[in-house]
Formats: C-alpha cells, sequence, structure tokens
C-alpha cells in the first residue's frame, strides 16, 4: 500500500473541526429539530438526526480517502545475481573407468559437476561430451534438472568410438558460447589424456575461444602414475588391467593460460570439489536485476 498525496494528511485538523460540529454541539438540536411533533406525524423517526449525521461523517471520510490516493502494487526488492554463460566438456573415454578416484574417474567427475549445477541459480549450463568424437548433449539451458539427468546418464564409451578428441569437444562448446552476450563465459573440461582423435586440434580450439572472449577453465582428472581399471576379456570375463598416466598436462595448462582460465590437476574426490568452488569464486559476475511495480487505485 503506498499514498500519492500524503500531504493531504494536513486537513486532518478540518476533519476533527467536522467531527465536532456534527457530533459535540447536542445542546442545540433542540434548535434544528423543533419541529420533531410534526416529523413524527408523517412516521419519521426521532433518529433521523444521527442518521443525518452519520451521512455526513461518512462522506466526509471517503472524501479525505480520494483525496489521499491510496494505491496497491507489488513491491519487488532488487537482487545482485550472477551471470554466466558455462559449458561443461567431460571426457567419457574408457581410460575414465580407472578407479584411482572412487569408484572411478567418471562417476566422480559427474558427481562433482552436478554439485557444481545445483549451484547455478542464474547460470545458464551446457553440456558436451567427447571420446573419439564430440557429442553435444544439452545447448546453454536454465533448466538445471535437465541437464542434471543429462549428467547422471553419462557413461564410459558413449559415443561409441573411442580415443581423446579434446580439440573436438572444445570446439563443439565454443561454437555455441561465440554466440552468447553473457558478460562471462567460461569452459570447465575436464579429461584424463591426451588428444589423440579429432578433426579439431586443442591449440586452435584455444586460439577461437581465447578470439570470442571466453575462458577455459581445464581440469586433468586422476592420480599420478599408472591406475588399476576394469577390463573385459571375451574369453576371461572381467579382469583388473593397468594404465599408464597420459595426462598432456602442458597442454592443459597452455590453453588455460591462454584464454585467461587457470589448469588445476584433481587427484581426489576432494580436490575436484574444492577446484569447483575456486573456479567458481574467480567467476563470479555481477548483474543487478530490474524491478517493475504496478500500482492500482
Amino acid at each position: 500500500m503506498k499514498i500519492l498525496n500524503p500531504w493531504f494528511l494536513l486537513f486532518l485538523p478540518l476533519i476533527a473541526v467536522c467531527f465536532w460540529m456534527i457530533f459535540g454541539r447536542r445542546e442545540s438540536e433542540s434548535v434544528y429539530y423543533s419541529r420533531a411533533d410534526a416529523l413524527a406525524r408523517w412516521g419519521i423517526s426521532s433518529a433521523l438526526p444521527h442518521l443525518w449525521r452519520g451521512f455526513y461523517l461518512t462522506a466526509i471520510l471517503l472524501a479525505f480517502a480520494a483525496g489521499l490516493r491510496p494505491v496497491k502494487g507489488i513491491s519487488r526488492k532488487e537482487e545482485v545475481k550472477n551471470a554466466r554463460d558455462i559449458f561443461i566438456v567431460m571426457d567419457t573415454s574408457l581410460s575414465m573407468n580407472a578407479i584411482d578416484l572412487k569408484p572411478n574417474r567418471l562417476e566422480t567427475a559427474k558427481k562433482e559437476a552436478a554439485a557444481f549445477i545445483k549451484k547455478r541459480d542464474f547460470d545458464r549450463i551446457g553440456l558436451v561430451v567427447f571420446g573419439g568424437v564430440a557429442l553435444m548433449r544439452s545447448p546453454l539451458s536454465f533448466d538445471r534438472k535437465a541437464v542434471l539427468r543429462l549428467v547422471s546418464a553419462i557413461k564410459a564409451g558413449m559415443t561409441g568410438e573411442d580415443g581423446t578428441a579434446i580439440g573436438d569437444g572444445l570446439g563443439v562448446a565454443v561454437k555455441h558460447l561465440a554466440k552468447s552476450s553473457a558478460v562471462s563465459k567460461i569452459i570447465v573440461l575436464l579429461t584424463d589424456g591426451a588428444n589423440n582423435r579429432g578433426v579439431i586440434s586443442p591449440e586452435m580450439a584455444a586460439d577461437f575461444a581465447k578470439n570470442v572472449g571466453i575462458k577455459i577453465y581445464s581440469i586433468g582428472v586422476g592420480g599420478r602414475g599408472p591406475a588399476q581399471i576394469p577390463m573385459d576379456h571375451p574369453v576371461f570375463g572381467q579382469f583388473m588391467g593397468r594404465i599408464e598416466d597420459a595426462l598432456n598436462e602442458p597442454l592443459l595448462k597452455m590453453m588455460a593460460i591462454e584464454t585467461g582460465g587457470q589448469y588445476y590437476r584433481a587427484e581426489s574426490e576432494k580436490r575436484l570439489s574444492e577446484i569447483y568452488d575456486e573456479i567458481d569464486k574467480l567467476e563470479a559476475t555481477k548483474i543487478l536485476s530490474s524491478t517493475f511495480v504496478e500500482y492500482r487505485e
């Protein structure tokens, strides 16, 4: 509720005077209604003077209220919000099944990516996965629940071709982010290997990203040194194999530095969670939301 003419309150003393004149001068009633006997003969009650006083007072109060011009509307507070467009680009090559992170590298990456997405109240999120080829799983979207379902459905080898096409994965994300007008555009890249497949080189993808103002935050997933990984044999069934640490850290560092981002190594679930928190703080972009209030009299 809002009053458009608060200065009208200055008439309150006048209202009080009118109230006194109507109800306070009882001693003079006999003067105004000296013909009560005549009125009674016509069936008019002696209560009529009181009704007239009520009508006068009601009219004065209504006029006073109208003069104040009270209005109502929906008030909304202005808020400072984050505004970013973020693509998560996740490696789904078979090596992401390694168990040096529990239960394995891919499930840990999915879990922490989901935790990060859940905090993105005002950011748009997109999702790209890559193995031997890159697949767009979700364009930029405010629908966190839909993106979370897609993250949950990620599986190693889901692209149909094994390998690590880092450049192609980045290229798909860069192509979509290039059209964005967001203040902050970032790619969070998660991989455990070196680029060995694809059409676009990681260096070329990083150069494209730099030219359109996209930062790459690259995360190397997995411990240092050899890691155990479940494998399937056509005769002997599943057995525990071993893979070497193939992560190309110099490449990931170069792409991050070139685009104004940062490189991290996640050797544990705890460290990966901390990395996402650091990225969130580094890329905090503030905007002021607009407030519109419509008043009705």
